[in-house]
């Protein structure tokens, strides 16, 4: 059946769809969709608030909170979906092509029925945990089957994105996002300006939700790169690779979710939900700039399976030190800035007594931590890609599971022992482990990279970027004390320039020819 569909797919999809974008030009649109989508939650939120109330406002967050871990049940498909198409891809099989979305396809469907048929109950089981209030229980139910639909929905719904991303159409893929992000604001808002109840509000944020998978799935149908589904047939080997692919890809999800969600969960049940504020301010800084490295970095490993695919070791090698020193440095300057500037930045934001009291228990010695861990964190972003996309899962995936247990076992002796600090010491401990010790050794000795390569070309350069960035924050505030949003963002500006203008002077040519290719064609 395979063969049938490799000579019967031979040359049915559309160039277009091979047509992949750059890998600095993926990165940046990743950088874009992350960032339209941080502006929309940042105005969207204080009107939702004042629309609906805290009450309604905390119940939408919440059933979306919810649905996140229910997103688990794709197994990690979604990920083994891209590796397989971007080798098939890579090879030139657009025959392959299908049989790999064929077997997803309908693997994802089956999954998406057993969600679907469990969304009522489990929305019947978790209201009976939450706290009401004011709300009609039928409503608070009814909102949180939607949104457990929803997210089943999602596992068959962005088949389609995992296969541009495969693909490498980021421009696509980006777009669609963001028109879905913005589309979703806008029906949030034109519901609750006509006044409609909370579960319509729900509704219309389940359409914008929904209305990038509709936009992909047609884009791919207009490549022919979809078709051929029917008959609902799977091939066994195909399926034993996607589920093997997709359980490790799994186990480390679930790892990274255990590592990053649960220092708040030991926290309130040891200290209280005034206590967990006082962290997550603490972290907030830290872990968004974090966040944006990763958003930057994920697109990565659809370039690092092209290239093993295609057998070009060599690229491969050259590929890794240039976008990991980048990497590097962009997330060392970010860092650098948020822990020279993070205390006068809590003052403004939320005000000086999170600054004050025992050293254990303030938000800016969370910061100090929390900053030093996402730094070390950021060393293993690229690694980490390249490990994704040569498909050497096992060691990730232990390192990464061994490293949940000591978070969740060090977060309930550390808030016992000390306080807030010691659980944001516990990720710093566990970042270095997991990084220096662990997955940054593993992948140069995988991609054969010395140490010493490696430390001279991606590590100084970062280092040095982030010295100049911190230090000369450090010297802004010693010049002129911080006392309004005016001066921190000049502090900013003139710390970001000072990084920037000292990983220029340490780049190569190579760097140089590449920001100018940038700025020519920026999806190049």
């Amino acid at each position: 059946m395979a063969g049938a569909d490799r000579s019967h797919g031979a040359g049915a999809a559309s160039s277009e769809a091979f047509r992949s974008v750059g890998a600095g030009g993926g990165a940046l649109l990743s950088g874009l969709h992350f960032g339209v989508t941080v502006l929309v939650t940042f105005f969207l939120a204080p009107y939702m608030l004042r629309r609906l109330g805290d009450t309604s406002y905390g119940l939408l967050s919440v059933a979306w909170e919810l649905s996140g871990y229910f997103g688990l049940l794709d197994f990690g498909l979604r990920n083994a979906i891209a590796y397989y198409v971007a080798r098939a891809a890579a090879s030139g099989e657009p025959g392959g092509l299908r049989v790999v979305i064929r077997n997803a396809f309908w693997l994802l469907c089956g999954i998406t029925g057993i969600g679907l048929l469990a969304s009522w109950p489990l929305a019947a089981l978790a209201v009976r945990w939450i706290q009401t209030g004011p709300l009609d229980e039928s409503t608070v139910r009814s909102i949180l089957c939607l949104s457990f639909a929803v997210l089943a929905l999602n596992l068959t719904g962005t088949l389609a994105g995992s296969v541009l991303s495969g693909l490498r159409r980021y421009d696509w893929l980006v777009v669609t996002n963001i028109a879905g992000t913005l589309a979703s604001a806008l029906f949030v808002v034109a519901a609750i300006e006509a006044g409609a109840g909370l579960l319509s509000v729900a509704l219309a944020q389940a359409a914008g939700t929904m209305l990038p998978w509709v936009m992909q799935q047609f884009i791919l149908h207009r490549w022919k790169v979809i078709s051929g589904l029917w008959p609902p047939a799977l091939d066994r080997p195909v399926v034993n690779q996607l589920t093997s692919y997709g359980s490790a890809n799994l186990m480390m999800r679930v790892s990274e979710l255990l590592a990053f969600q649960t220092d708040q969960l030991v926290i309130v049940q040891h200290s209280g939900p005034a206590a967990v504020a006082h962290y997550h301010i603490g972290r907030y800084l830290a872990l968004h700039a974090r966040r944006l490295t990763a958003a930057l970095s994920a697109v990565l490993a659809p370039y690092f399976t092209a290239l093993s695919a295609s057998g070009q070791a060599e690229e491969s090698r050259a590929f890794f030190l240039r976008v990991n020193r980048w990497t590097c440095a962009l997330a060392f300057l970010l860092l650098g800035g948020v822990m020279a500037l993070g205390r006068p930045f809590l003052a403004l934001w939320v005000g000086p007594r999170y600054l004050s009291g025992e050293f254990w228990q303030r938000s800016d010695t969370v910061l100090l931590f929390y900053g030093a861990a996402m730094i070390l964190r950021s060393l293993m972003a690229v690694p980490y890609q390249y490990l994704l996309g040569t498909r050497r899962l096992r060691v990730p995936t232990a390192a990464l599971a061994i490293e949940a247990l000591f978070v969740v076992a060090g977060g309930v002796l550390a808030i016992r022992w000390k306080g807030l600090a010691a659980v944001a010491l516990v990720k710093l401990a566990s970042s270095i482990g997991i990084a220096v010790f662990t997955l940054v050794p593993y992948a140069l000795r995988e991609a054969g990279i010395p140490v010493r390569e490696y430390f001279f070309r991606s590590i100084v350069p970062a280092l040095l970027t982030g010295i100049a960035t911190g230090v000369s924050a450090l010297l802004f505030r010693h010049a002129m004390p911080i006392s309004s949003w005016a001066q921190l963002f000049l502090a900013a500006s003139v710390s970001a320039a000072a990084g920037a203008a000292a990983f220029l002077a340490m780049s190569t040519a190579e760097d140089r020819e590449f920001l100018r290719r940038k700025l020519r064609t920026p999806l190049g």
